[in-house]
């Protein structure tokens, strides 16, 4: 559970930050902030996660990431004293896969390392088809995405993207198929045509997986944060 689960707007003032402590400004229901949360969970990294209104940004929040988009991560250097900050979702994760050792993500290989990269960059396709169907033209959405998705269902040759285990691309990907579930009144429906049988294995192994478990967002509250995303009103915070 983040360690103030109310998300922050204007007005509010920062936490202070903790040496000795890694910070993630997030969004519960951010498919990217999850990528970062997704990687900290395999690695077993704890951290203080301070949740964002994105609608409603903090002042505070903007002046440390003037896009004010989530994930960021922000920690004291041990020697410096100095207080850093890092912002998007692969570079995040990469900083944490690198930085620390155990159970590392990324392949060592680095041609392997450099084909996962062009799936994760090429997968622009698959989120722009899923916010497609979620808010502009749930038609044309569909058809894009089914046509992406045939591209990893090609890609995949074993039981993750990262073979035997998940890997760094695994946990980049993930958090769209998760929101799948979703788009079935926009007229998608994954794998209704039997012919994606590799990835729908794939999304079975990863819904066992501890690191996905672990940060899963209960459905019921994703279900109604997608529902005002839909119309434009997304609400942060249930009771």
């Amino acid at each position: 559970m983040p360690s103030y689960p109310k998300h922050l707007s204007s007005g509010s003032e920062c936490p202070p930050l903790k040496e000795n402590q890694l910070r993630l400004y997030s969004m519960q229901f951010c498919p990217y902030a999850q990528r970062a949360r997704l990687v900290l969970a395999a690695k077993n990294i704890p951290y203080e996660e301070i949740n964002i209104n994105l609608v409603d940004k903090p002042e505070w929040y903007l002046k440390k990431n003037a896009p004010g988009q989530v994930p960021g991560l922000e920690w004291i250097d041990h020697d410096s004293k100095e207080t850093k900050f890092i912002p998007e979702s692969l570079i995040v994760s990469d900083y944490v896969d690198e930085t620390n050792s155990q159970n590392r993500l990324q392949p060592t290989d680095p041609y392997l390392k450099a084909k996962h990269r062009v799936l994760i960059d090429r997968y622009s396709g698959i989120t722009t088809a899923f916010y497609k169907i979620m808010r502009e033209d749930p038609k044309q959405g569909v058809e894009d995405l089914n046509e992406n998705l045939k591209i990893y269902e090609e890609a995949l040759t074993n039981t993750f993207f990262g073979g035997s285990k998940p890997a760094m691309i695994d946990y980049m990907l993930w958090p769209w198929f998760e929101r799948f579930q979703f788009l079935g009144e926009a007229g998608f429906e994954f794998n209704s045509d039997g012919k994606l049988s590799k990835l729908a294995a794939w999304v079975n192994a990863m819904e066992a997986n501890e690191a996905v478990q672990k940060i899963k967002v209960p459905a019921a509250l994703l279900k109604k944060f997608l529902e005002g995303y839909k119309q434009g009103k997304p609400q942060f915070d249930f009771q």
